[in-house]
Order: structure tokens, then sequence, then C-alpha cells
């Protein structure tokens, strides 16, 4: 999407180089993409066993380096006028230790890289769950105050991220913006989907009650846009934004349009939410005591995911960053590949 004609305001610095941190993963790597055919030089972080064969076609310059690894983060920021910090622990399966060492840590890493290299601009990629996953259908904009009492260590996490991030603002030089997307989604989800499509393969997707619950989604490409919003405009320094599809999408919705899309049936039941909670704590037990590395069919996080509702106001980012999402849930569900 281009910006407005009546929206004059220049681009920060007009930024020709860009560092981008978890550029391997779904998210970075569209990110990536957007940044080189806009002409942008990009510099791709990436952990030294990440396959970066994307990345390189793309016409990225590719670092080794990892967020933990504070030295590999100022080399990566040496020269660069703008971060995207993407990188992150972001699956529902993991010890609390691992959660916030890479997401608190490495985000505290990232921050004083960018101020020792002179980085004009930090934009991070935080989380609508900062804010809770609310079930009551209220609206939430960017005053809401964060979850008091998490109940995961991935939204502990993200919460401690973001208040580094925005405490940093304004510190030696570094300008930054927090953007807090939904679930992310789009041609390339390594997790939301495909797991959804498994359970619906193998018959055993049911609806959390009614099902009637609006979720919040954040398609890959508009969150891209989004986020090169958030590092062009001026008037975003220092800002939080909701980054959503601006669409009511139940969780019917999506599971419907999923099972049609992949020619199976929808499901049979309608469970209670204590029951399919209560049921993902118990594979989650299990799993943990077979010390399984992958997540089990259901997490608690992912069943308080599915079934919450919540209408996250995008209004800011429309006003302020002239954010207007170009793909529509059924573009974006025709689109997928699975």
């Amino acid at each position: 999407m281009e910006r407005s004609d009546d929206d004059h305001q220049p681009l920060v610095c007009d930024a020709k180089t860009a560092l981008v941190t978890g550029a391997s993963g779904f998210l970075g790597s569209s990110l990536v993409a957007s940044l080189c055919r806009r002409g942008i030089k990009v510099r791709a972080l990436a952990r030294p066993t990440s396959d970066v064969r994307r990345l390189s076609g793309l016409g990225a310059e590719i670092v080794r380096g990892d967020v933990c690894d504070a030295s590999s983060l100022r080399e990566a920021a040496c020269g660069q006028q703008i971060v995207f910090h993407a990188a992150a622990k972001v699956p529902d399966w993991g010890s609390r230790r691992e959660f916030f060492q890479a997401n608190v840590d490495g985000t505290r890493n990232m921050v004083a890289a960018c101020q020792d290299a002179g980085v004009e601009r930090l934009v991070h990629v935080s989380s609508l769950t900062v804010l809770g996953l609310p079930r009551r259908g209220a609206v939430v904009d960017e005053q809401s105050p964060y979850d008091p009492s998490p109940h995961d260590a991935y939204t502990a996490s993200k919460i401690e991220a973001e208040r580094i991030v925005r405490e940093a603002h304004g510190q030696r030089g570094l300008q930054t913006v927090a953007v807090r997307p939904g679930a992310i989604w789009g041609v390339g989800d390594p997790s939301i989907t495909p797991r959804i499509a498994a359970l619906l393969r193998r018959g055993r997707a049911v609806y959390i009650g009614r099902a009637n619950n609006g979720l919040a989604l954040s398609h890959v490409d508009n969150l891209t846009l989004g986020l090169r919003l958030a590092a062009e405009t001026p008037a975003a320094a220092g800002q939080v934004y909701h980054l959503t599809d601006g669409e009511t999408v139940t969780a019917r919705e999506v599971i419907d349009g999923l099972a049609a899309l992949l020619g199976t049936a929808r499901p049979r039941l309608s469970v209670p939410y204590f029951v399919v909670y209560l049921t993902a704590a118990a594979m989650e037990g299990v799993a943990r005591l077979l010390r399984r590395r992958s997540p089990p069919p259901f997490t608690r996080y992912g069943v308080r995911l599915m079934a919450s509702d919540c209408r996250y106001d995008n209004r800011k980012a429309e006003r302020e960053l002239g954010f207007r999402p170009t793909v529509s849930f059924g573009q974006g569900l025709a689109a997928l590949q699975l």
C-alpha cells in the first residue's frame, strides 16, 4: 500500500540500511523480502544453524549470530539505520528459562547493541498477548494495562521485553517503536494453521464452546506493511501500535474455512472451554513426563488463544501511520497451501 497523497511526512532519515533479526523465521523472511523490494540494503541476522538460502536469493547480506550473543549483535547492528527486532521464542512450548533467555535477555542485548552502534530506530515486534487473552469481547487499545498475572512464560517474557524497549526510547539517541500483532498467519506459517489443519485431517478438531469468539489475526503481509510504516513515520517514535487485520473473524470461521480448504469434515463436537483446557493440561503433563521437545496437539496457551474474544483497536495505527490492511481473511485463506 502506498502512503496517501495527503500524508506529507517524510520517511525517517530516508533509511537505506536495515537489520532484521529472526530473519530466517516466518515473519522475518517476509519482512526481508518486502524491504529488499523497496531497494533497502538489508542485513539479515540468522543463527548459525538456520537455512538462509531464501534470504541469500533475495539479495540480503547474511550475518550469523544469536540474540543471546551480545558481541554478535553489536557487529550486526554496526552501520545500520533501522533495526527490526523480530527474533523471539514464539512457540507455546518450552521452559520459562528458554522464553526469558530469548525474549528478555535477547531484547536487552539488542537494545544495547543498537545504542552502541548509533542505530536511529528500533522497531520491536511485541505481541497482543501482553494484554492477556480476554474472553469478554471488550475493545482494547494501546492505553490498556499489561496482563497483571500472566498465565504462561511466553506472555510474561513478552511483557518484560516490551518494557525494556519502551524504557530505552530516547536513551543514547535511540528511538524505539513497539508493534503488537495478533496471531500471525499466512503462506509459510509454520505453527498456527498447520496445527489446526493436522487436527482437522485426523478428525480431532473441536469447537471450543460455541466458537463465536472473535480472534485477533495479523496476516504476515499486513503486519509487514505495518512494520515498515512504524519504521518510516517520524511521529511513531516512542509509540506502541496494535496491528491486526481489522476484521472480526470468529474461531468457527477460521476452523470451517480451513476445513473447506482441506476438503475435510468440520468438527462435530462443541466442547466446553474448561474441558478442553484441562485436556490440554493433561497432554502437557504427559509430554513433559516423556521429555518431548515438540508440543502436544493441544496446549493451554493454544486453547486460551483460540477461545479469546477481544476487539483490538487499530485506529491509532490507521491515524498515525496510515495503516490499512491489504489482505482480507478470505484472500489470505485462499492463498494458503496446506
